[in-house]
């Protein structure tokens, strides 16, 4: 997406902001899909290739590594 298609855009989305909350929640929204964007593209990146395509190594998507989940112990 280019400036003018950004600027379009945000004058377009602008328009249904009429609250603090309307614009708070907007934020919110623009804050996820941008962190996304880039949590795929690092791992884009670090595995060598895009989602949906055919994994060439042993790295692969499908979640199916053993993972360990490290979690505090709550306190009674």
């Amino acid at each position: 997406m280019n400036k003018k298609e950004l600027e379009a855009f945000a004058k377009e989305a602008a328009k249904g902001i009429k609250t603090p909350e309307d614009l708070n929640e907007f934020s919110q929204m623009l804050k996820k899909i941008t962190v996304e964007a880039a949590l795929n593209a690092e791992m884009d990146e670090h595995l060598g290739y895009e989602r949906n395509q055919k994994s060439r190594s042993s790295n692969s998507r499908n979640g199916k590594s053993s993972k360990r989940v490290k979690t505090e112990e709550k306190m009674a």
